[in-house]
């Protein structure tokens, strides 16, 4: 375990030539990398590799479900990614199937500064006859962020996938809009080295693309849904009705494009929609796989 904190600070000379370099170098950063793969062993998913640097930390697993698939907690003790901060989470299945998902909701703290950046990158890795279900609670945007959100995944012939994210720009619980701050985020979704799907945003609070009718129309929460593995979607309309019982509470999408299945929201409730993306990963798992998924424990503590 190594725990990186660097502080650019007070004691560095400050002359004519130095100044403008230095002022370009990053007032803090906190690194932190998970890397985690799991394997198969004695009819359970186990950690086959489970190493750590910096604030990132995974409970021990769970296995409340036949077939012996791991239910993982993944941590970050601090609570939020602040100024500088670098996370980095690389995650494997070798074989069986692993669920991920986390105690609480990602935060992502104001910044003062925009030339500093709060970056996350996730990086997933499914190998042939395995499942990887990552289904994190939502990821917020306080006020005044400068956050790059970085998502990639890699399949191979055979694997199957069920991944969401929700993210939230500002605090609608607390009437903090979004009114200041920056979000990139990029997803790519690849199977043995051919894009499935690549998507990118790239929005300030305020501008045109968050506000106009062909963009987010001011809302403050957006989210995606993917699964894999289903040869064909004749359920799309239940699924539909399934995931969306309250209309007026938020738009739900859901499409079938090529071999995924793509469910979207665009509302003011965070709750709301990753209620309804768990309503989907219910149906479609009932009806293609005839089993019934078990709903992580810790959501309900």
């Amino acid at each position: 375990m190594v725990d990186i904190m660097r502080l650019d600070t007070l004691n560095t000379p400050q002359t004519p030539q130095s100044s403008e370099a230095e002022s370009s170098k990053p007032l803090r950063q906190w690194r932190a990398q998970l890397d985690l793969s799991f394997r198969k062993s004695a009819g359970l998913t186990r950690f086959a590799h489970c190493a750590h640097e910096g604030p990132l930390r995974v409970q021990r697993l769970f296995h409340p479900e036949p077939g012996g698939k791991a239910h993982c907690y993944l941590l970050h003790p601090p609570g939020g990614v602040v100024l500088g901060d670098d996370l980095q989470i690389n995650i494997a299945v070798k074989s069986g199937e692993a669920l991920v998902t986390t105690p609480a909701a990602g935060r992502f703290y104001t910044v003062d500064q925009h030339r500093e950046v709060q970056r996350q990158s996730v990086n997933l890795l499914v190998d042939d006859d395995a499942c990887l279900e990552w289904v994190p609670q939502e990821t917020i945007l306080f006020n005044g962020v400068n956050a790059e959100l970085d998502t990639r995944i890699e399949l191979q012939a055979r694997s199957r996938l069920v991944f969401w994210d929700v993210v939230v720009l500002g605090r609608p619980a607390c009437d903090e809009a979004f009114t200041r701050g920056r979000l990139k985020q990029r997803l790519e979704i690849s199977r043995k080295g051919r894009p499935l799907l690549i998507e990118r945003l790239s929005c300030t609070a305020g501008d045109r693309l968050s506000q106009a009718a062909m963009g987010m129309q001011g809302q403050s929460t957006v989210g995606i849904m993917v699964l894999t593995d289903i040869p064909a979607a004749p359920c799309l309309e239940d699924w539909l009705r399934a995931v969306n019982p309250a209309p007026n509470q938020g738009a739900f999408t859901v499409t079938h494009r090529g071999e995924l299945v793509i469910a979207r929201y665009l509302g003011d409730d965070a709750q709301h929609c990753r209620a309804g993306f768990a309503r989907l990963w219910r149906a479609a798992t009932e009806d293609v796989l005839g089993v019934t998924p078990a709903t992580p424990r810790i959501w309900h503590t």
